[in-house]
């Protein structure tokens, strides 16, 4: 298979823009494991465990399911239904983050085998929670691996101090039309820089987002009409429309704001600088930062190798002159977010 384009490999460089990470690429080259095993060897063994991507995304949609079967089942008008209904629409928002890391994977060609049939597998299942499809997705996403910790990082909800202000931003959907703008503005710059490119059709647009609109809308129609609850049609629409962006929001904080940040910083003026964390297998790791999240240290310095591999490249850097570099690196969510929270 050729080797793709500088705008579809996040680790293409060149001189005005290389690729940023906290953890240097140059090691590669060199890292020898204690048994003598050179990494780029090792490196070549590490295919998809496929069945784990479905088993995964399967489960995923499984608690989906039953939250909302639950939902129409135990909402309701009562002190006890409307805490029900509370609870579920931040389960919900949670497992729609979850699902939605696997649409990351798919724009590293890592949901199925075969570019093709990735991206289509990728549209048919997962572009209705972003509201684009995964080839719009796609070089937006790489622009965050090539620009880390800058002013042009694509991906930049670390860009802000974690604050009550940007917890309560986040569940009330301003951060949503923050990264919805700032997508589109990376989207009009990339597209600047390839003369004759028009992007994708406005109609191929507006088809993704009434893809995403419908779908909510319609399952929050189905609660309300066929099962009679108002409840819980808003706790789903809550849950999809704040909580779900406002969990990725602080999940990417989480991974890239750097502990020693001004929080009185503009980063969207002035370079932030790159930051990863390791957050190891924790049931909290596992979910919140699924489909390899949880190891996005790794993720950004090997960004083709699929998530199911990633505790395979962790064992082996644990045993090369990386290993310091892995170790100050490991942390759990919660750690770095009551080291993070300004009060």
């Amino acid at each position: 298979m050729p080797r793709p384009t500088v705008i579809d490999d996040p680790l293409v460089g060149s001189e005005s823009h290389p690729p940023r990470n906290d953890i240097p690429f140059s090691a590669k080259a060199t890292l020898v494991d204690e048994g003598g095993v050179r990494y780029r060897a090792f490196r070549g063994t590490l295919t998809p465990r496929w069945h784990l991507v479905w088993l995964h995304m399967g489960a995923g949609y499984a608690v989906l399911a039953g939250l909302v079967f639950a939902l129409a089942a135990f909402a309701g008008r009562s002190a006890a239904g409307i805490a029900f209904a509370l609870l579920a629409g931040i389960s919900i928002g949670y497992v729609m983050e979850f699902l939605s890391n696997f649409f990351h994977e798919a724009a590293h060609w890592n949901v199925a085998p075969g570019r093709a049939r990735n991206d289509l597998l990728a549209n048919l299942l997962l572009a209705w929670q972003a509201g684009l499809s995964i080839e719009a997705y796609r070089p937006i996403h790489f622009q965050h691996h090539r620009s880390l910790g800058t002013t042009m990082d694509s991906e930049n909800s670390y860009f802000d101090a974690l604050r009550v202000a940007y917890l309560a931003a986040g569940l009330f959907g301003l951060k949503t039309v923050r990264t919805l703008r700032r997508y589109r503005q990376i989207e009009r710059a990339q597209r600047a820089k390839r003369s004759g490119d028009p992007g994708q059709p406005v109609a191929v647009r507006l088809f993704w987002m009434g893809a995403a609109g419908g779908v909510r809308l319609g399952v929050a129609a189905l609660l309300w009409v066929v099962a009679g609850s108002p409840v819980a049609a808003v706790a789903w629409l809550w849950g999809v429309v704040f909580v779900f962006p406002f969990f990725g929001s602080l999940r990417q904080l989480l991974e890239h704001r750097a502990e020693e940040a001004d929080a009185d910083a503009d980063y969207r003026a002035v370079d932030h600088g790159p930051t990863n964390r390791l957050f190891g297998d924790g049931p909290l790791a596992s979910t919140l930062g699924s489909a390899g999240f949880n190891r996005h240290a790794l993720h950004h310095w090997e960004p083709t190798i699929s998530y199911t591999r990633l505790r395979d490249v962790q064992r082996f850097l644990e045993s090369t002159a990386l290993e310091p570099a892995i170790r100050e690196r490991q942390t759990t969510y919660l750690d770095t977010f009551l080291r993070l929270l300004e009060l």
